[in-house]
């Protein structure tokens, strides 16, 4: 990779994890489609899951007393059921048809979770499908985040909560997903130099977004999160026809 491709990589990876950090998703889903205007898209994918990895775990980690776990194991149990197949899409499957689908998915979360939508699931139906879905995107777009936002937001979990829960599942799922990717050769030097350069930006980014976030009140969490889905759509969307 050249300087300048570098430099846009760390520079999308500083803006991801700041929403990430706030939002307590949307890094896959913001950093994946703006590296793609300058790497081709499955080192996007490779470089955007390594980070989220580091990403997620150290937020993991920080706000674990906050996590439901019940809700975690669930979805962790039905993602890794869901990665295999999504690493087939990755390896033989168009990337623009599925970005495509992707977007008009969490669109229509989005406008769900806009007029109110609320889930009432004491059998944990939801759970087991939307995580299964969320391990198939993993390993396919890197951006399994959709299914599992529009999960949490629909059961009315706080802030605290949403941010600990998904960022619990999010690290263990990416770190199976880097398995799979290095099982299947799809990890190389090209896509760690990305990372490397990335890595600074992305503690300093988690740094002031800590700092911002304790400023977010639920209705503007609410808020963040609805525009944060539509932003992702439409990155995902413009993505998929630029690639």
């Amino acid at each position: 990779m050249s300087g300048g491709e570098l430099a846009w990589i760390a520079g999308c990876i500083a803006f991801s994890s700041f929403a990430q950090t706030l939002s307590g998703f949307g890094f896959s889903l913001l950093a994946v489609p703006l590296m793609t205007l300058v790497v081709s898209p499955r080192d996007a994918v490779v470089v955007a899951t390594i980070l989220a990895s580091v990403s997620t775990t150290s937020q993991s980690l920080i706000d674990r007393k906050h996590v439901d776990r019940s809700i975690a194991k669930r979805l962790i149990l039905a993602s890794y059921a869901g990665m295999p197949f999504g690493l087939l899409a990755f390896i033989f499957v168009s990337e623009t048809g599925l970005r495509l689908v992707l977007g008009i998915v969490v669109v229509t979360a989005a406008m769900l979770l806009l007029r109110g939508f609320h889930l009432k699931d004491d059998s944990h139906h939801f759970d087991w499908l939307l995580g299964m879905v969320s391990g198939f995107l993993s390993t396919s777009t890197s951006t399994n985040g959709p299914p599992l936002v529009f999960l949490m937001q629909a059961r009315r979990l706080d802030p605290a909560t949403f941010r600990a829960t998904i960022n619990t599942v999010f690290a263990v799922v990416n770190l199976g997903a880097l398995a799979l990717f290095a099982s299947a050769g799809k990890v190389n030097s090209n896509n760690l130099s990305g990372v490397a350069v990335a890595l600074p930006a992305l503690g300093i980014a988690i740094a002031v977004g800590y700092t911002v976030r304790r400023h977010i009140t639920q209705e503007r969490f609410n808020s963040l999160v609805i525009v944060l889905l539509f932003l992702s759509a439409i990155s995902v969307v413009v993505s998929a026809f630029t690639n």
